[in-house]
């Protein structure tokens, strides 16, 4: 047992209780919604979402004209419309002080092209450390254990000494991932006995690869938290195998908070996310139209936040596709993220302007181990890149003769697919590492 982390936690929930529970009754009501059927929870979700709803129309001068607290009667946003609205969507602080607290400025990393800046209050971001703490629970991590935090750390997101003492997390940049970088995080997992490692599914895919060769004799990681980007099954695979724990998937964002997760023990060839249906109203819509898409066909995400009332988040449609499914036998009623593709901008079009999962991408290069890391760029309709950084000598285009093929078969026999043989794949400014990108459809 962890006697510090049993300590710090004690000491967070009991501080927590002294001054009202202001974690500790969202923790509760997220963990209530969350586990029981939908139709108990039907009467607080629709309650949540008539509040904001109403809320917007009397302090939000964009939404003045609509007269209705019916959800459809309100626009679709994207990031863009949010910027253009910006000043007619925030609301006053002096209409929120009284009851929401002090407004925080939630800085997303701009990683499409278009930073955003969104206000939360107080009881927002409170709501999202509940999040973290009930997500992680359900997962095998529990609140203040040692926890490792794998992002791009700038002077605006650094951690003080206080606080990384006091929540236990070790943050560690990985801007750049040599292997003077791996071998320190290696031997950081190892001797700080951390629990936990969150981070960008493609920083899990470089670390468990040179932990092939450098192994991890002994360590006391649980669960690897993987987000921001799509979690292909060979990573999952490597991570369980060399760094010996369980790997789950997270959907989040830096406007809302977690907005779906898997859960453990997951089905290997069906690794479907559970959605935060108690912070979150979802829709689920066609790609060229505003009407409701089918179960199993590729959709766009749309999020209502329930708690924002210094920024209410309406109908975001925020770029993320997937394709949803029918309840299952552990998600109370609600509908379940079968697959999740990221932004439009990560999803490839076969030859025939048909929607290819980056997933199918993975699966077929994952079998070809001298290649050390690949991105995939669509320019055109049947215009293709193929960018490997290989691991030793040898010819690229020689080497990837076979899996072009594999790959013309799924695209379409007229695609062109260029190989470029590269030393390095750039971060983007966010510190991820995308592996697929299209350009084609922007």
């Amino acid at each position: 047992m962890d006697i510090n982390a049993l300590f710090l936690r004690k000491k967070f929930w009991f501080y927590d209780f002294i001054f009202g529970s202001p974690i500790g009754k969202p923790y509760k009501e997220i963990e209530y919604i969350s586990e029981h059927s939908c139709i108990e929870g039907q009467v607080i979700r629709e309650q949540k979402l008539k509040d904001i709803l109403n809320f917007a129309i009397k302090n939000c001068p964009f939404y003045y004209t609509v007269k209705s607290d019916n959800l459809s009667d309100f626009p679709i946003m994207n990031k863009s419309k949010y910027i253009d609205s910006y000043n007619q969507i925030r609301v006053p602080e002096d209409k929120i002080n009284h009851q929401n607290g002090t407004v925080h400025i939630q800085r997303t990393s701009g990683s499409t092209g278009t930073p955003f800046a969104v206000p939360q209050d107080t009881m927002k971001r409170q709501r999202r450390i509940a999040e973290l703490k009930y997500f992680g629970r359900i997962v095998g991590f529990n609140t203040h254990e040692k926890l490792i935090h794998l992002r791009a750390w700038n002077k605006w997101q650094e951690k003080t000494t206080k606080q990384i003492k006091s929540e236990n997390i070790i943050p560690f940049d990985i801007s750049e991932l040599s292997d003077d970088k791996l071998e320190e995080l290696r031997k950081l997992i190892i001797e700080s006995n951390a629990i936990c490692l969150r981070g960008y599914a493609s920083s899990f895919d470089i670390i468990a690869k040179y932990v092939i060769e450098h192994p991890i004799e002994h360590s006391s990681l649980k669960i690897c938290i993987a987000g921001s980007e799509a979690l292909h099954d060979d990573v999952r695979a490597l991570v369980k195998k060399y760094l010996n724990c369980e790997i789950i998937s997270q959907y989040a964002n830096e406007e809302c908070g977690i907005l779906a997760q898997e859960r453990i023990p997951t089905k290997e060839s069906d690794n479907v996310m559970y959605f935060n249906n108690a912070g979150y109203y979802f829709e689920f819509l066609k790609m060229d139209s505003d009407e409701p898409a089918e179960f199993g066909e590729l959709c766009r995400i749309v999020i209502t936040d329930f708690h924002n009332h210094a920024f209410p988040i309406i109908r975001y449609d925020n770029g993320d596709v997937g394709i949803i499914s029918k309840p299952d036998e552990f998600s109370n009623g609600y509908p379940v993220l079968q697959k999740l593709y990221g932004r439009r901008l990560d999803v490839c079009y076969t030859t025939d302007n048909i929607p290819l999962s980056p997933m199918v991408i993975g699966r077929i290069l994952k079998h070809y181990e001298d290649i050390s890391q690949w991105q995939f760029i669509q320019k055109s309709q049947n215009e293709y890149i193929l960018k490997v950084i290989m691991r030793n000598e040898k010819s690229a285009v020689d080497y990837l003769q076979s899996p072009i093929g594999i790959l013309k078969k799924h695209l379409g026999q007229s695609a062109i697919i260029s190989i470029e043989q590269v030393n390095d794949i750039p971060v983007l400014n966010s510190g991820k590492r995308k592996s697929v990108i299209n350009e084609w459809k922007k």
